[in-house]
């Protein structure tokens, strides 16, 4: 007997579980905020991990995420097949400059990408987001990297 399973789960249960990282984020934030605060980009990744571990508990995600250390692309990865790309910010805006346009450090088999946005500055708050959906220009620093812009209306990224 053949079975088959894809080995995909949906997107739609990836996205639940992120809805529910960033609000668990937000929510921990207020009750903490001097801690937010004092997070940078890696410390973030490891809080957020440590997030979506809880969450993914007794679901198809359970046991699969996984944090890529060394400058990997995506920093996150869940089920070896959905990513999540951790930026922070000080500054009271949501732009940053992103990863490389080459994209020569990405994780293999990861094809769905998110951008986690984390603005460590009074007020804090974070935005998660599908990667493309927040590329707003390519800048060049030491190589083309993108500009993120996590408030890009639909239809306004570099597509």
């Amino acid at each position: 007997m053949v079975v088959l399973e894809n080995p995909v789960p949906p997107i739609e249960d990836f996205q639940f579980l992120i809805s529910q990282m960033t609000e668990t984020l937000r929510s921990n934030s207020k009750k903490d905020p001097c801690k937010y605060l004092d997070l940078g980009g890696t410390k973030l990744e490891d809080v957020t991990v440590d997030i979506l571990k809880d969450h993914a508990r007794g679901t198809c995600f359970d046991g699969s995420i996984v944090k890529w250390s060394g400058g990997r692309f995506p920093d996150i990865v869940a089920k070896d097949y959905y990513g999540i790309e951790v930026k922070t910010s000080k500054s009271p805006n949501w732009t940053s400059t992103g990863s490389s346009v080459a994209e020569g450090t990405r994780v293999a088999g990861v094809e769905r990408i998110f951008m986690l946005f984390g603005k460590l500055c009074d007020p804090i708050d974070f935005i998660c987001k599908p990667y493309e959906e927040c590329l707003s220009d390519v800048v060049v620093t030491h190589s083309p990297r993108y500009l993120i812009n996590m408030q890009l209306e639909a239809g306004e990224t570099i597509r």
